[in-house]
């Protein structure tokens, strides 16, 4: 089950979040949690249920014991630990990996959702190494870590919350009317940007990346589409995530941020799935940002690359390209960035959506030819033409959505729009009532093309 299914947004969360406020206390609302939670995990499923359980409690106990060992004896402590990466690890790979095994005894007919399966088994894993490194105490109480491990909350776009930023909340939380405001305004512009905004953009990278009619518009417009339907899929997700949290009294972290193009590549790649970067970066000890740990965190960057690679999907695709993208980022840590922040921001832009362009390009195809034959027709080589009909009418049918796409995306723009709208509604109380009108206008147009498109779809 994903946010985006209809019997979740009509059955599921609803009824979740209408029993967790039949009662105050905590203890309850994480019961009711846990429930619906195990519910959305194994959906069509349920030979996960067991193994949720298996891994949680494992996860538990060798929490427990790392946090009696650690200090007294430090080597099983950490051999403790590593036992759990592992467990974790083989986790992840088999059920939500499980192309891997296709033809052998582990395979199976139907997989996890292959990143729900890594934000869970990342999260099991940090709690034990939190325990180990200190920063936490080992938690007793096994349905508090429970709600920490399987809120469906986390599960579809993150983020990696450590355990000790939810105990607090886990313990002790409050659903308010604020909360409720803001979480389901959150979750219905996030589902118009994973339903209908990515939607638009399928469409045009596949009239523009066809491979029987190679067009030279085609391979550019086709790729930036390629981008930005998973961008607007991903952080369409992370609201979503965030909107859900928010009804269910959490306030989780921001899982992606706004690019800048100040910030160069490195920047860039931080904006994707923020807190899953930060959480390998902290693995590697590469957050240092001073000069003295200058060379150790670009050296580091090229084994987080391809490590985050491979925790998005077990192929030399991924790894590859994971490891050019590390290897950029070790390049402007040593030297570009210095020659690059002198330069204006619109070539700061134009270098930014090439350096997307060639690198993270590779995850389109597969293989090094279909690369190379994307890659000369960016130069008009070997193409039939500039622009296919069907590349045309995919935009000229959505050129409206697509500016919406860039006002959202474009941080400057959006700003502009939302500043002004501020503006005039603080001129007096009829202008505060329009503005307030139109924001409930879209947003409840929003929600009726979401689910339109997703009833047809189905």
């Amino acid at each position: 089950m994903t946010y985006t299914d209809l019997i979740f947004l009509f059955g599921l969360f609803p009824v979740s979040a209408v029993l967790s406020l039949l009662d105050r206390s905590s203890e309850y609302k994480n019961m009711i949690l846990i429930i619906t939670s195990l519910l959305f995990f194994s959906w069509g499923r349920p030979f996960a249920v067991c193994l949720i359980f298996l891994t949680l409690f494992a996860d538990w106990a060798i929490g427990m014991a790392v946090g009696s060992m650690r200090e007294k004896a430090r080597p099983a402590a950490l051999l403790l630990t590593a036992l759990d990466g592992v467990m974790n690890l083989a986790m992840m790979l088999i059920f939500g990996h499980n192309y891997l095994f296709e033809g052998t005894k582990l395979g199976l007919e139907a997989v996890m959702l292959p990143i729900g399966m890594g934000y869970y088994s990342l999260r099991g894993f940090s709690y034990v190494h939190d325990v180990f490194r200190g920063k936490i105490r080992a938690e007793k109480n096994v349905f508090c870590l429970m709600t920490y491990a399987v809120s469906f909350h986390l599960m579809c776009a993150g983020p990696v919350v450590h355990y000790g930023d939810m105990e607090g909340q886990i313990r002790s939380r409050e659903v308010n009317t604020d909360k409720l405001n803001a979480g389901l305004n959150r979750l219905i512009w996030g589902m118009g940007k994973a339903v209908i905004l990515s939607d638009v953009f399928m469409k045009i990278r596949a009239a523009g990346l066809n491979g029987d009619e190679i067009t030279t518009m085609g391979c550019w417009l086709g790729m930036l589409a390629f981008f930005a339907q998973y961008y607007f899929m991903f952080t369409g997700l992370c609201d979503m995530s965030r909107g859900l949290s928010l009804v269910g009294g959490f306030v989780l972290p921001v899982n992606y941020r706004d690019i800048e193009a100040d910030e160069l590549f490195t920047g860039l790649v931080k904006t994707y799935n923020t807190t899953v970067v930060s959480f390998f970066s902290d693995l590697l000890g590469i957050t240092g940002n001073n000069n003295t740990n200058k060379v150790r965190t670009a050296v580091g960057a090229v084994f987080c690359g391809a490590l985050v690679g491979l925790w998005y999907q077990v192929s030399p695709a991924y790894i590859i390209v994971g490891t050019a993208a590390g290897l950029l980022v070790c390049a402007e840590q040593l030297f570009l960035k210095d020659i690059l922040a002198k330069l204006h921001a619109v070539v700061k832009y134009i270098y930014l959506v090439l350096a997307s362009l060639f690198i993270f390009g590779g995850l389109e195809f597969h293989s090094i030819y279909g690369y190379r034959k994307w890659v000369l027709g960016l130069m008009g080589v070997g193409t039939k033409y500039t622009l296919s009909v069907a590349l045309r009418d995919a935009v000229m049918h959505n050129y409206v959505l697509i500016l919406i796409a860039f006002c959202i995306v474009c941080t400057p723009v959006r700003k502009m729009i939302t500043g002004g709208a501020d503006k005039f509604s603080a001129r007096n109380r009829k202008a505060y009532s329009a503005v307030r009108a139109v924001k409930t206008l879209s947003t409840a147009a929003v929600f009726i093309v979401s689910v339109i498109t997703l009833a047809a779809a189905a």
